[in-house]
């Protein structure tokens, strides 16, 4: 696995960049989603939160050691908040506020199954595979892997790799029950409404 920024892409020149954003502004949907500016907050506070709170941790060079092995880590941190990526995923490829809520499920049963603690290093390509799958179990519009690839920032062969790593640690387990979903739902509407309340 390439230790280069999974994100930002570094490895590419600036002409292959930019001949990515526009294949990206070419590609539309028949029925663009509204972007849900409180949600992706939300998500981005709660994992952050959850990212610093690990970072504190007595352990987390040894987590960082352990962890170093897995797929979804990079030794170079991405450049871009966590907020700016779930915007950049949500207008490009167009996602159901559903969709980014089962991202969240996802992640946990991934850190819960495959004792994986979210980290700096791995959180952006296992959000990135989590709302991939997601988007892949709740949307009936897809596009292919070759433009999620350019949206996350990736080779489609490594996006390939991400998303059946993740399938495997989670063991295939896509399917949401209402309660579940119902929890998560409040909690992110419970966290909006507080936020917009300050």
């Amino acid at each position: 696995m390439s230790e280069k920024n999974s994100i930002e892409c570094e490895y590419d020149s600036q002409n292959e960049k930019s001949n990515r954003k526009k294949k990206l502004k070419q590609k539309s949907s028949p029925q663009p989603q509204t972007i849900n500016h409180d949600l992706l907050r939300a998500m981005s506070i709660t994992l952050t939160s959850i990212l610093d709170s690990n970072k504190n941790l007595e352990n987390y060079s040894e987590i960082l050691n352990r962890q170093s092995s897995i797929v979804f880590y990079s030794n170079i941190i991405p450049n871009i908040s966590l907020y700016d990526y779930l915007l950049r995923i949500q207008t490009y490829a167009n996602i159901e506020k559903s969709t980014l809520i089962i991202s969240l499920i996802y992640i946990d049963r991934l850190c819960n199954t495959a004792n994986i603690t979210l980290t700096y290093n791995n959180i952006h390509r296992i959000l990135f595979s989590a709302i991939l799958l997601s988007i892949k179990y709740n949307e009936d519009n897809l596009y292919d892997n070759n433009y999620y690839a350019l949206i996350a920032g990736v080779k489609a062969k490594e996006l390939k790799i991400l998303e059946y790593n993740f399938s495997k640690m989670i063991n295939c387990t896509f399917y949401i029950n209402k309660e579940d979903y119902e929890k998560y739902q409040i909690y992110l509407d419970d966290f909006i409404f507080k936020y917009n309340e300050k």
